[in-house]
């Protein structure tokens, strides 16, 4: 006997780390119980998740393959709604419990070649971040005097960047819901094929409102002072290159170029920062709102 599973999803743990182990929440329409992977179901016919972590592409994967049906939430708000309407606070297993009150055109179909994409996606993104953090410690070094024929490494590196940006802007570009939210931050924006701003779409939990966003990127001040360090990297050199773009003659939205021409460098960069914020969560609003019926 087939069953339907209505599923909380959880990043894995790090062992290495030590981190108390995290499971995903499972709704079977008469209980709730826990799983360390998803594979882990039986007799499965259709699984309908809140969010589809990096982490959990592969489990995702090997039960498509498999000719599982899985479903993916369109937009997470949704579940708040339903949440605040039944009267209950978040739990994982409320949310369980809740996904399988929510229609199915509230959900996308997922399918084996985007999560394939994703999963490829992933090491692509590490891979471009390395490249980028040794250019950016040899080109110190270099300033520094401490220079041991780096600015040759730095030459061989850049067509590995360019190469891999490419590759990251086409993956994204070809993604259903991510595709279309680049596509209209770049238009906002004026800019085009932005691998920071591609690996924004992907890895930003745009769901979230953007008072929401700004915490996690540090704009908002807390008390550990803790944030998204590679997020805000992201969006930090994303700003970087739309002012050099100014400078430059570059076009780009005349609301960038206003800023740029109007504010001193530091301030200019900061205020960059939150547009693009401002852009990427208007772009995501813009695209899921028609397919969750607004």
């Amino acid at each position: 006997m087939t069953r339907v599973y209505y599923v909380d999803a959880a990043i894995p743990s790090n062992r290495k780390k030590r981190r108390k182990e995290k499971t995903h929440v499972v709704f079977d329409g008469s209980r709730v119980f826990r799983i360390g992977k998803l594979t882990e179901l039986e007799n499965t016919s259709e699984i309908f998740v809140d969010t589809l972590f990096p982490e959990i592409y592969d489990e995702v994967l090997e039960l498509l393959k498999k000719g599982v049906r899985a479903y993916l939430l369109k937009d997470t708000l949704k579940l708040k709604r339903v949440r605040i309407e039944n009267n209950l606070r978040k739990s994982d297993e409320n949310d369980a419990i809740l996904l399988a009150r929510i229609p199915i055109e509230k959900f996308r179909q997922l399918t084996i070649e985007e999560v394939e994409i994703k999963a490829r996606i992933g090491p692509l993104i590490r891979k471009y971040r390395l490249i980028v953090r040794w250019k950016s410690t040899l080109k110190r070094l270099i300033k520094r005097g401490l220079n041991y024929n780096f600015e040759e490494s730095v030459r061989l590196m850049e067509p590995d960047r360019t190469r891999i940006s490419r590759e990251i802007i086409r993956h994204v570009a070809s993604l259903p819901i991510y595709g279309e939210v680049y596509r209209k931050a770049c238009e906002i924006l004026g800019v085009k094929n932005s691998v920071e701003l591609a690996i924004l779409v992907l890895e930003l939990p745009l769901h979230l409102p953007l008072n929401g966003l700004k915490g996690l990127l540090g704009f908002t001040p807390s008390k550990n002072n803790r944030y998204h360090r590679k997020l805000r990297t992201h969006i930090s050199n994303f700003a970087t290159s739309l002012y050099m773009c100014v400078k430059k003659g570059v076009n780009v939205s005349s609301e960038v170029a206003e800023v740029v021409n109007r504010l001193p460098r530091r301030l200019a960069l900061y205020k960059l920062q939150l547009m693009t914020l401002k852009a990427l969560r208007t772009a995501y609003l813009a695209t899921v709102k028609p397919l969750a019926g607004g």
